[in-house]
């Protein structure tokens, strides 16, 4: 198993991830982070080890703007918004088209999206995607910040976002946009207390067949518990291995 630093432009940004390589043209798995997190942050590097120890290649990677020190990638976070991330998104499926097609087989490929990620994963409505994992995803976000001038702050500790973020959103619609989701898994806990599971429930009932729900008994927000993690990444296994074939 081998894992690369990985570099490559979505506009004029320049955006770092790793690829974790397995062996030569395995299916492959991209990794959406949320809104406020990073490809290093919490569950991330768990879940591409598994990967990779399962034979999929795994890209994760910072969207602009996301990541700390050397492997941060460039942009201001300030500047978010679905439609950026969705740009950076293509932009690492591009990547993986264009620099790794001899490397990763791009008939076999999926996609674990968490939180705003999720929301990423669905609105981009990527027919390469072939199978595709929601965790802990929102069907919208409600305006959960407070004004600061030209800003919105979020709760969690003063990152803030220029005010066109809720416009932008205002141009996609997740239940709609869910109708044409590959096959897809949708994984929430029950005990998330930031995306009320009832969101998993209405993508669910949404998206067409083949699709599957499950509610982690008191699972949080993140999975940060190692039993609800570890049954996360057995889960969507399970899935990749079903569809990605």
């Amino acid at each position: 198993m081998e894992e690369f630093l990985s570099t490559f432009h979505s506009g004029n940004q320049k955006l770092l991830g790793n690829l974790h390589l397995p062996y030569q043209n395995a299916p492959c798995v991209i990794t959406l982070h949320g809104l406020e997190s990073s490809k290093d942050s919490g569950k991330w590097p768990t879940i591409a080890a598994r990967l990779t120890d399962e034979g999929y290649a795994c890209l994760r990677f910072n969207f602009r703007g996301c990541g700390r020190g050397p492997e941060k990638s460039e942009g201001k976070f300030e500047d978010v918004s679905l439609t950026e991330r969705i740009r950076d998104y293509k932009a690492a499926l591009q990547f993986l088209q264009d620099t790794n097609k001899d490397t990763v087989d791009m008939r076999r490929l999926g996609v674990i999206g968490s939180s705003f990620g999720g929301m990423v994963a669905i609105a981009a409505q990527d027919k390469r995607i072939k199978a595709m994992v929601c965790l802990s995803t929102p069907y919208y976000l409600p305006h959960i910040t407070k004004e600061a001038g030209n800003y919105d702050e979020l709760p969690s500790g003063g990152r803030r976002f220029k005010k066109g973020f809720y416009e932008d959103l205002r141009n996609y619609e997740l239940l709609q946009a869910v109708r044409t989701a590959p096959p897809i898994l949708i994984l929430h806990g029950s005990s998330d207390e930031v995306v009320p599971p009832t969101h998993a429930q209405k993508l669910y009932e949404a998206a067409p067949e083949p699709k599957r729900l499950e509610i982690i008994e008191g699972a949080d927000h993140v999975f940060s518990h190692s039993e609800h993690l570890k049954k996360v990444i057995d889960l969507s296994l399970e899935w990749f291995k079903k569809y990605l074939i």
